[in-house]
């Protein structure tokens, strides 16, 4: 029986317990840098919008201003953070972890949207539109 019971002991877990507490870590942190991240992208639209006059008048336009600097560093930042959890939740969780990641990484989004869209009174998607 004592045998038995060394064997399992000996057995490999199903991930890392360093692994695990790194994902909770990472998906933790993710919280703020993604309400950040969705907050950065509020201003770069309403810096595009508030200055497309000035950009007109000098023959110019802003568009893709808001686009480049507010929403490729928001994609940066959910592409990093998924690649990071997948990899920690699958050495930690394995399949289970790989599930966690992509629910883990969408819930903490909808919490930065909902800061975002606290901070711009409701408008976060509506950030120049409208306006000409």
């Amino acid at each position: 029986m004592s045998t038995q019971m060394n064997e399992a002991l000996r057995a490999p877990r199903v991930g890392s317990r360093g692994a695990r507490t790194g994902f909770w870590i990472v998906l933790t942190a993710s919280l703020p840098v993604l309400a950040l991240a969705w907050c950065w992208y509020g201003f770069a639209q309403q810096e595009a919008q508030s200055e497309q006059s000035k950009a007109l008048a000098a023959g110019t336009s802003m568009a893709g201003f808001g686009e480049l600097l507010g929403g490729v560093p928001l994609v940066l930042v959910h592409v990093v953070g998924l690649v990071t959890l997948l990899a920690l939740g699958w050495r930690g969780f394995r399949a289970r972890g790989l599930v966690l990641a992509i629910v883990g990484l969408c819930a903490a989004s909808a919490i930065g949207v909902t800061v975002a869209q606290a901070l711009w009174a409701g408008r976060l998607f509506e950030l120049g539109v409208g306006y000409a």
